[in-house]
């Protein structure tokens, strides 16, 4: 480690906060949905000292590419929580004591996992998990100070345009991984050709679409949806030219869509590339929009203050429409108290435990993506009122996203063919609130944009000499 992660500012508390909350993660994950079946001991013991070591599959194959990544981010953080600024002593004893710890977890993971038995015991995931977890030291040993140097950057960052760069890179960072998921991941030509003879690569424009009109609007939005803020972002930065952001962005939908080719599993649709042009076009535009010289206020016509709460309430009305359709509302008492009791009974993320990681990180995504606009209009709307007011509007609008999502996931409870989870109100919360929080925080930056000066103005210097020499000649 070098000496310049040795610093006063230090993250620590930060990745002692990370560490704890992802062992949690990670521990809860590994044991949903929670149905724990009482076992003898001896008779555990004994399980466990038969557990199988599986076949590498597709299907497995996954699983176990799974629980390596799932490691990985585990003991990056414990090395940092633990040895950040620290000698490379420290750091190597920290890291020795580190591996049978992340062994040891792993192995009671799996242990325990035989007490529910929905969960599937093996050796593999063992091995997985223990090459992840010392992976995760080794990309902290030779890349942990530069982390360190940029948790510290972020709070040295003051311009709006720094701080969207570093946004833009985090959330392409997700988009990668949410297009490698399942993490069915393969190199054999024998597979590639599997897929093209099954029709999981289609060239041909929006024709795998639903025939359902609805259906397949939704697909488009969302597909475009994931593409837009990362142009939006990058169009912040202030630097770059708008053609040159949404090649960038078009680019990377290019780049993405080529590698699920060797992600069995997933679909390559050249249809994806028409809606992340769209998706880049709508971010770049509205970058463009956000990163311009904004008119004083005096200068602004008086409804709009009142555009933005406008523009809210018909994003309302499109997450109802989204989260609604097709609209097969039961009604009777009896059915209606049985998906009550069951939603209040089951336990956090359990709905989305039931299929792939793939369909997991799908439903997550757009529960939270749907609900960041409305938080970021609100936020534009709350910019204008006088700032005696900004606080009351600020809980207000946070109040009225939840109390949206609260309405999204009532309507899906009375739909047969719904499945809302217990923790949907939360992440569509938290993503209003994600939302409201981000454009908050770029309207109080700093921008880089030069004010233009008038060809007649005086430097303020000279105009103020001006000023008081003409007052003079007034006085006498």
């Amino acid at each position: 480690m070098s000496r310049n992660a040795r610093t006063t500012g230090h993250p620590r508390s930060l990745l002692w906060l990370a560490a704890l909350v992802y062992t949690a993660f990670v521990i809860y994950g590994s044991l949903v949905p929670l149905e724990f079946r009482a076992l003898p001991w001896d008779q555990a013991v004994a399980r466990f000292d038969a557990i199988p070591f599986l076949r590498l599959g597709i299907g497995s194959r996954a699983d176990w590419v799974a629980n390596l990544l799932l490691f990985i981010p585990l003991s990056f953080l414990w090395m940092g929580a633990l040895s950040a600024g620290a000698g490379a002593l420290r750091t190597a004893l920290v890291m020795l004591a580190l591996i049978p710890a992340a062994i040891a977890l792993s192995v009671g993971i799996e242990f325990t996992q035989l007490f529910f038995p929905q969960r599937t015991v093996s050796q593999n995931d063992i091995y997985a998990e223990t090459v992840g977890g010392v992976i995760g030291m080794l990309v902290w040993w030779g890349a942990g100070s530069r982390f360190v140097d940029w948790l510290q950057s972020w709070q040295r960052t003051h311009a709006r345009a720094a701080l969207a760069e570093r946004l833009a890179w985090v959330y392409l960072a997700g988009v990668l991984v949410y297009n490698v998921l399942p993490l069915d991941l393969t190199i054999s030509l024998v597979e590639i050709f599997h897929q093209w003879r099954d029709g999981k690569v289609n060239l041909v424009p929006f024709g795998r679409l639903p025939d359902d009109a609805a259906y397949a609007l939704y697909e488009i939005a969302t597909d475009a949806l994931i593409w837009m803020p990362l142009a939006l972002l990058w169009r912040l930065d202030g630097t770059r030219s708008a053609w040159r952001v949404w090649w960038m962005t078009f680019g990377t939908a290019i780049l993405l869509e080529f590698m699920q080719l060797f992600v069995y599993s997933r679909v390559s649709d050249v249809t994806d590339l028409f809606t992340a042009a769209a998706g880049a076009a709508l971010g770049v535009w509205i970058g463009g929009r956000l990163a311009a010289r904004v008119a004083p206020a005096s200068q602004m016509p008086a409804w709009s203050a009142w555009l933005p709460l406008l523009l809210a309430a018909g994003w309302m009305a499109l997450l109802l429409f989204v989260f609604w359709y097709p609209f097969d509302f039961r009604t009777d008492g009896a059915f209606l108290r049985e998906r009550l009791h069951h939603f209040l009974e089951s336990v956090p993320f359990e709905a989305y435990y039931y299929g792939t990681e793939f369909r997991a990180a799908t439903e997550l995504l757009h529960k939270v993506l749907f609900f960041i606009p409305l938080g970021a209009l609100l936020a534009w709307f709350v910019s204008h009122l006088r700032w005696t007011w900004r606080g009351y509007g600020t809980f207000l609008s946070l109040l009225l996203i939840a109390f949206t999502a609260l309405v999204v996931v009532a309507g899906r409870l009375a739909q047969p063919e719904k499945n809302p989870d217990s923790m949907d109100i939360l992440l569509q919360s938290l993503g209003g609130a994600l939302g409201f929080v981000m454009i908050r925080i770029f309207l109080s930056r700093k921008t880089l944009a030069v004010q233009p000066v008038r060809r007649n103005a005086f430097p303020q210097d000279a105009e103020r000499k001006m000023r008081r020499r003409y007052k003079s000649r007034d006085d006498e």
